[in-house]
């Protein structure tokens, strides 16, 4: 469960830089002027691409909604292409004798592609917007079921047992004690409502005890079902998931329902843990009679629940699908012979993170205001850097050379890219790193200037000199000039110092 990358969002990086690549290696041939003009835009365009591409994957998107967006641009590339294939096929000279005609259908081609993620984009925005909806539907039909269910039952036994304290009845104290039993429910069920209804800071993702939370409940279901016997393992002394508050009603409710849905008078329930570095997951088996195809479907997948039938039935099933999304956890049931198993899979919280530097957002990714901060971090430290360069060596211009032509504006433009996309991924650097790195000025600093002291190694030192070569341009293999390597300590020290001030003014 625990991820940092989405590495299907590198189709698009790719496919960006490979058709900007096809657009310049044959345009680059013409004047520079005619570059310029009809270049600028594709390049800027697929650069742009690419820069999408590098944003989704390190960024804090769920799995299907990169993939939403990956299937559309690789649709508007294919289908484009397929368009412009036929197209040229019966014309008067073939593309491959023509090299403007080439640079025409990689133009083309790059603006098939962005029309395509636009279109992804969009498709996945209408998902998200259905599943919000759903998850809504899904939660005033809990919300009717619990009111149905458990306030007028209650509200029942409490109107037919104080007659009997007010008329005095020799009942003993049976009718007090169900007042007080359903007071609590009462009190238990409109906690739950709030929660569905109008979720507040309490009912936010953060980190939990979870040892805390399972013990919690079965002491509750001990006290609640004295006839079941409920069985657990040794548990942890700590140990930490992503959660909230309502994680022992989760776990209490599994074991609520595997004691009253059993078929035996004296049920056991049992209990299990598993850890793995990254996930926990809590599982409960009983002896019931199982669960429908309909009812695991809305467990597992969160499909529509029905408004039909019993309101009773999975009722503390479906609250604990509701809570467990909420963790942004995930649910599996197991129907045997023997009875019911329902598994709890939850995030897990570092050992070695401390609870204050614990993000529970870009533990699963960069969140989207981050990109977007750390993004303007990194157009400034290029802007700085090339600033340096320009004035000291010159040497912008040369970056162009790398796609097509030695032009002052196309390196700065592509200058500009590298150095977002490379900020982008030194935010990805950061969610592998404990969060306390984060907490200092200093540690922002240093990995900063530690990315940058090896982008100077490896990126300008071995690949620029590399590429500069392959497309005509002289350069001596390795390339580690001591005025480079201060540029890069400059953009990294830039942008490490753009991140720690973004942090503190946009999130603390």
């Amino acid at each position: 469960m625990h991820r940092t990358l989405n590495p299907s969002g590198l189709v698009i990086a790719l496919l960006g830089f490979v058709l900007t690549r096809y657009t310049v290696t044959f345009a680059h041939v013409e004047a520079p002027m005619t570059f310029v003009v009809g270049g600028v835009i594709p390049l800027v365009l697929g650069l742009s691409l690419s820069v999408c591409g590098v944003a989704l994957t390190i960024g804090s998107f769920e799995a299907w909604y990169v993939r939403t967006i990956v299937q559309w641009t690789v649709l508007g590339t294919v289908a484009i292409s397929v368009l412009i294939v036929a197209t040229l096929y019966g014309g008067p000279t073939s593309f491959l004798e023509e090299v403007r005609t080439v640079g025409i259908f990689s133009n083309v081609l790059i603006g098939g592609s962005v029309g395509g993620a636009l279109t992804g984009l969009y498709a996945a925005q209408n998902r998200a917007v259905r599943r919000k909806l759903l998850n809504r539907q899904n939660r005033l039909v809990i919300l009717n079921r619990l009111l149905h269910d458990r306030v007028m039952n209650a509200v029942t036994v409490i109107k037919g047992s104080a007659p009997l304290l007010r008329d005095g009845a020799d009942s003993g104290l049976e009718p007090v004690d169900a007042i007080l039993e359903k007071s609590e429910s009462l009190e238990a069920v409109m906690s739950s409502v709030q929660d569905l209804a109008e979720p507040g800071t309490e009912a936010e993702r953060q980190p939990v005890d979870a040892t805390d939370a399972i013990e919690e409940a079965l002491r509750r279901a001990r006290a609640d079902h004295p006839n079941a016997t409920f069985v657990a393992p040794p548990l942890p002394s700590e140990l930490s998931v992503y959660a909230n508050h309502r994680l022992a009603d989760v776990v209490g409710q599994l074991l609520k329902n595997g004691a009253e849905h059993a078929t035996v008078d004296a049920p056991r329930v049992a209990l299990t843990l598993d850890t793995a570095p990254d996930t926990v997951t809590i599982s409960v088996s009983d002896e019931g009679p199982g669960l429908s195809d309909r009812n695991r479907e809305a467990l597992e997948h969160g499909t529509t629940i029905s408004e039909h039938g019993d309101p009773t039935t999975g009722l503390g099933l479906y609250l604990v699908r509701l809570f467990v999304r909420t963790f942004r956890g995930t649910v599996h049931t197991e129907v045997t012979d023997e009875g019911t198993t329902v598994s709890v899979s939850l995030e897990r919280v570092p050992d070695s993170t401390p609870a204050e530097f614990t993000s529970p957002v870009d533990a699963v990714g960069v969140a989207p205001t981050r990109l977007g901060a750390l993004a303007l971090s990194g157009l400034a430290a290029g802007v700085v850097m090339g600033a340096y360069m320009h004035l000291t060596t010159g040497a912008v211009p040369v970056i162009g050379a790398l796609y097509g032509t030695k032009s002052l504006l196309i390196g700065v433009l592509t200058h500009e890219f590298h150095s977002l996309v490379f900020g982008l991924i030194y935010a990805g650097i950061l969610t592998a790193l404990p969060h306390w790195w984060q907490a200092d000025w200093r540690g922002s600093v240093g990995v900063g200037a530690a990315w940058g002291g090896a982008l100077w190694l490896v990126a300008s030192g071995l690949v620029m000199p590399i590429w500069l070569n392959l497309v005509g341009v002289t350069s001596p293999i390795p390339t580690l000039r001591p005025n480079s390597l201060l540029a890069h300590l400059l953009w990294g020290v830039v942008l490490g110092l753009g991140h720690y001030v973004s942090q503190k003014w946009l999130f603390s």
